[in-house]
């Protein structure tokens, strides 16, 4: 049930962030960007190399503090909050390259609404405790 749960709240927050991009598309008439699934789409060479040491930094920070969630018993909420930090960081990098160097800057629109709907989904997950952490 956990897992149906969990695969339930990310289809809903996919669906939810595809409906405000169309949405927002629609209104402001942005061009929709044709990238494949998990590709990464830089700017510039200055935008990939600050992407990828912000990503080395998550992951190392992310084993730390997964470590500590488990054996130390601190709140999986560090975690989670730890994960909205990055989020936050990820696309506000990702929006400032789209709208300043690339040649689409309403693209960065797009970028800052997924980010909301990311940050608002585990926010909820947190204050509501959708998935029993602390029982």
């Amino acid at each position: 049930m956990f897992w149906l749960e969990i695969g339930l709240v990310i289809l809903t927050m996919f669906l939810l962030s595809s409906l405000i991009n169309f949405i927002l598309g629609k209104l402001l008439n942005i061009e929709k960007e044709k990238k494949e699934l998990f590709s990464f789409d830089f700017a510039n060479e200055r935008h990939r190399k600050i992407d990828q040491w912000i990503r080395w930094g998550w992951m190392l920070v992310s084993i730390l503090v997964i470590y500590l969630v488990l054996y130390r018993e601190l709140p999986v909420t560090l975690y989670l909050m730890l994960f909205i930090a990055w989020m936050t960081t990820d696309a506000s990098i990702r929006a400032y390259f789209q709208w300043k160097h690339s040649e689409q800057p309403k693209q960065a629109i797009l970028t800052l609404s997924e980010m909301a709907v990311w940050v608002s989904t585990v926010t909820f997950i947190i204050y509501f405790d959708v998935f029993n952490f602390f029982t």
